[in-house]
């Protein structure tokens, strides 16, 4: 790659001096005396993805925002969409910045192709709801191009890995609680190609009652713990290892990633499924049950 590009251009329709550096920094100053000083963008942790057309660029960024007038105190920063119009003084100028675009983000090893398991029971069955509203237009945004499939019974999404063709994408993504992911690996790890298999990216976006790992995950990667976040997490590509544990139990063999119980613990999990309209506080209810 060149070095640093620099260009007059205007920025949703402000005049603006602009550079783009090799590490995927947009750095810009409106002209006209706004006030507003150097703005920036960083594309590996801002952009969702772009579109060109024209002397256009659209740069669609997940952004951060302050809850409220004040920053000191470590207040939560909660992201927000944004588009940022780049109009470029000609075609020209127009393609060699969306090349550039296109280079640094192809070099982050994002995916772009992705097999999404949907649990509609999880939690307080709101998963095709939160998909829809919170989910979809993200991975719209960054252009990932993904096959949703809904499991209709207990295992299904195990099912689905162990015959999922895997070459067809860069990665599984559950929306749902906990339990599907543990599907997901044990479909995986009883395939033939498992050592091949298991080093497919998994991702986790919370809708279920428990969201351990999800949390767990949003955590190591320095994000507040929210849908949006983690579905932004899956297409940063942010990878982390997975510990996971092999059980036998006579000659059945099944695999754990986050947790084992057994006696009362595993009982209150197992039982309390009647009561799964209740959300979390099934496991409390049935425990003062039990």
């Amino acid at each position: 790659m060149e070095g640093t590009m620099n260009e007059r251009i205007q920025i949703n329709g402000l005049p603006a001096e602009a550079r783009l550096s090799v590490g995927g920094d947009l750095r810009w100053r409106v002209d006209g005396g706004t006030g507003q000083g150097e703005q920036s963008l960083t594309v590996e942790s801002s952009v969702l993805g772009f579109t060109a057309k024209g002397k256009e660029i659209i740069v669609r960024v997940f952004m951060g925002q302050l809850n409220g007038p004040f920053c000191w105190f470590g207040n939560l920063v909660k992201r927000v969409m944004k588009n940022f119009v780049l109009e470029m003084p000609s075609e020209v100028v127009a393609n060699i910045w969306s090349e550039r675009l296109r280079k640094y983000i192809d070099s982050l090893g994002r995916p772009k192709r992705l097999f999404i398991i949907m649990n509609p029971y999880s939690g307080k069955k709101y998963a095709r709801s939160i998909f829809r509203t919170k989910i979809r237009p993200l991975l719209l945004a960054a252009n990932i191009i993904y096959t949703l499939h809904e499991t209709e019974h207990k295992l299904h999404a195990q099912e689905l890995a162990y015959k999922l063709d895997l070459s067809k994408y860069d990665g599984i993504v559950c929306v749902s609680g906990d339990g599907v992911l543990l599907e997901v690996v044990n479909g995986l790890l009883q395939r033939e190609d498992w050592v091949t298999a298991i080093k497919l990216p998994l991702g986790i976006i919370p809708a279920g009652t428990g969201n351990g790992l999800a949390k767990s995950i949003l955590g190591a990667a320095g994000e507040h713990y929210s849908i949006e976040n983690a579905t932004f997490v899956v297409i940063r590509g942010h990878k982390r290892a997975l510990d996971v544990t092999t059980v036998l139990q006579g000659k059945t063999k099944f695999f754990s990633t986050l947790m084992l119980s057994w006696g009362l613990i595993a009982d209150i999990d197992i039982e309390s499924e009647k009561y799964r309209w209740m959300g979390s506080t099934r496991l409390d209810f049935y425990r003062c049950l039990s």
